[in-house]
């Protein structure tokens, strides 16, 4: 999917599939749900002094569930896709000191858009574009990727914002990321919710395993 959306990025509706892009990896490499990246700004955001001295990790302070603020890391994948969005809206990124991180490029010309932007033009996504953004985003990879198996395209016909927020942790777990470390970066309250992923991980092992160990037809002699 990164693959085939980083191609789009360079195509028709290229500045749209930028802004896709920054939301998905918001979810998918920093586990945010769809209110907080939608809400996040650049003034609660900077580098840190950790991975690649020329491409670091960044850190994010979001508002979570019962207003809990917590810091979650920002991958150098999204920091780069940042910089593009940015630039898109005649903007240098880390040059930059406030704003949201992800903010519609063209206001609609309806009489509600019109009074919410009437005061300012440095209002974010709404929440609930977020969903129409991913459900535009859904319905072209499934158009343009023909080797999914019918599964896979069913599977992203449903897919939500929410959806790569799991990502995060699924493949957190699977690269064997302390639980207590994904539980901080996901703002789970209990370590049993974050030990979901833990499981899923170890039931991929199993069925994986039982492919392994199945009888195999052993060619003729």
């Amino acid at each position: 999917m990164r693959d085939f959306i980083d191609g789009q990025c360079d195509q028709e509706h290229g500045s749209y599939w930028r802004a896709v892009r920054v939301a998905l990896l918001l979810g998918g490499d920093s586990g945010l749900r769809r209110e907080e990246f939608a809400l996040a700004q650049r003034a609660n955001m900077s580098p840190t002094t950790f991975g690649d001295p020329d491409a670091p990790v960044w850190q994010l302070t979001v508002v979570g569930k019962r207003h809990r603020e917590r810091t979650v890391p920002v991958s150098p994948a999204t920091v780069e896709a940042l910089a593009a969005h940015w630039r898109d809206r005649g903007l240098d990124f880390h040059a930059a000191e406030t704003g949201p991180l992800l903010k519609p490029l063209l206001i609609p010309g309806t009489t509600r858009a019109k009074l919410k932007y009437r005061e300012t033009l440095d209002l974010p996504y709404d929440p609930d574009s977020i969903n129409h953004m991913v459900r535009w985003a859904m319905k072209r990879l499934i158009a343009g990727m023909p080797e999914l198996s019918a599964g896979e395209m069913a599977f992203l016909a449903g897919t939500s914002p929410h959806a790569f927020r799991h990502t995060f942790g699924t493949h957190a777990a699977a690269n064997d990321v302390p639980l207590d470390v994904v539980q901080r970066v996901l703002g789970h309250a209990s370590l049993q919710t974050t030990s979901i992923y833990v499981q899923a991980e170890q039931q991929r092992m199993m069925r994986e395993a039982a492919l392994y160990y199945s009888p195999k037809e052993t060619a003729p002699t």
